[in-house]
């Protein structure tokens, strides 16, 4: 089961979890401010009543659809849950292209549900961060949307 979530009223587990998805675990509170924003959404995914993904989504009527986060519980991983709740977010507000930021470890993840590379940068730390672009158009299927 999939559900939207409000900022204030963050079910147990969810910044657990939702930590694992950054870079600084220690800034989940600071990053889950933003999504105070009205434009920003939580989403959770339950299996059996326990929390196994959850995700951040940036929608709003100027901009391209944005997934912001997205993070499975580690025993959860590799099961289709993470791909499921993007599906299911594409869905249910008709989302014709998503963009991600991510780094190399999850490319392959988003590569392997239709997303395309579409832009390399390289942070003031070194790192590099690719955007990926799902189009419902282009995507073949790979979500089957």
């Amino acid at each position: 089961m999939i559900k939207e979530v409000e900022f204030d009223n963050l079910p147990g587990r969810f910044i657990e979890i939702f930590s694992g998805c950054l870079g600084r675990p220690e800034q989940s509170d600071e990053v889950l401010k933003m999504y105070q924003a009205p434009e920003r959404r939580l989403f959770v995914m339950r299996q059996g009543g326990s929390i196994v993904a959850v995700a951040g989504l940036k929608l709003h009527e100027l901009e391209e659809p944005e997934l912001l986060h997205l993070a499975v519980r580690k025993d959860k991983r590799r099961s289709g849950f993470g791909s499921t709740l993007i599906k299911t977010m594409i869905n249910s507000f008709m989302i014709d292209t998503l963009a991600v930021w991510t780094d190399e470890d999850a490319v392959g993840f988003y590569e392997k549900i239709g997303f395309i590379v579409v832009n390399e940068v390289q942070t003031q730390n070194g790192l590099v961060r690719y955007k990926l672009r799902f189009s419902r158009a282009k995507s073949r299927g790979r979500l089957e949307t």
